[in-house]
């Protein structure tokens, strides 16, 4: 397994040198902090922390391919359960392909990693099915160009929800100058250019998860710790000169479940109240 994801990200970072002109690739790096929320009799609070390493665009037939490594670390805290925190790793590859129509199709074959710390970093030998999972979505888009609408329809599937299904991917799209508007579903956006670096913006999306986790305390028992959320949130996008973008994004995370089993083997299936999340990503693009 690291030889072959150092093949992979040897492929990620190099890719620019075949890229198409005015195409870039990009690594950025993330933190997002969940307030302390009540968890039934317990409390609740979490962090992320990402890294992402994407691709340049490449020629493919009549549209561009893509490779990127997406890697995030979730840890949730506990008090008043009887349960250690949970230390959560996922590696993603997202593999997709882009027709540069108007009109035209975009598919994404997505590989997963979602698995507990201790087998995460012995996957080779602790790893098992129930680690990996095959997400992708297939999706018919017509962009705007310029000033003008657009609308994108398709299917995907993957665990936003909490579980891993398959659904439905609808959205219009707006565009003006200065003005990006996505209204669809799960995904809501709205950007907008409020100075030559500066965009302000709004966003609504599923913020679901699952993994797979392998209890050491119960000699090796294992579950599927389960999330299911919705963040509403907004933006603050500032792209300073050099390839540097910075993000802030502050808002509400909603709708909360988790599904787990605590360390004596008893199921946990609990509502969460709502909490305010804040994320600040740091981009480089060449």
């Amino acid at each position: 397994m690291p030889g072959a994801l150092a093949i992979l990200l040897s492929l990620v970072v190099t890719s620019p040198t075949a890229a198409t002109p005015g195409s870039h690739a990009e690594i950025e790096l993330s933190r997002t902090s969940l307030a302390t929320a009540d968890f039934g009799a317990a409390r609740l609070r979490g962090t992320e922390n990402r890294l992402a390493i994407r691709g340049a665009p490449l020629p493919a037939g009549e549209g561009e391919f893509r490779l990127a490594l997406d890697y995030a670390y979730q840890r949730y805290e506990y008090e008043g359960l009887p349960s250690r925190n949970r230390d959560l790793h996922r590696l993603e590859v997202p593999l997709s392909w882009h027709g540069e129509a108007a009109c035209s199709w975009m598919a994404e074959l997505r590989p997963v990693i979602a698995s507990s710390s201790n087998v995460f970093k012995d996957i080779t030998s602790r790893g098992s099915s129930n680690d990996f999972m095959w997400h992708g979505r297939a999706m018919l888009e017509r962009t705007p160009r310029g000033t003008g609408r657009g609308w994108r329809l398709g299917v995907a599937r993957d665990d936003a929800f909490g579980r891993e299904a398959i659904y439905p991917v609808a959205a219009v799209l707006r565009q003006r100058a200065g003005m990006q508007v996505e209204i669809g579903w799960p995904v809501s956006r709205a950007m907008l250019n409020v100075g030559r670096s500066l965009e302000l913006g709004g966003e609504v999306a599923p913020a679901g998860a699952r993994w797979h986790v392998v209890s050491d305390e119960r000699d090796g028992a294992s579950f599927d710790y389960e999330v299911r959320a919705w963040r509403a949130g907004a933006i603050v996008r500032w792209r300073p000169a050099g390839g540097f973008v910075l993000t802030t994004r502050l808002g509400l995370e909603f709708d909360r479940r988790h599904r787990l089993e605590d360390d004596t083997g008893a199921s946990v299936a609990r509502a969460v109240d709502e909490a305010t999340f804040f994320e600040l990503s740091a981009a480089y693009r060449w």
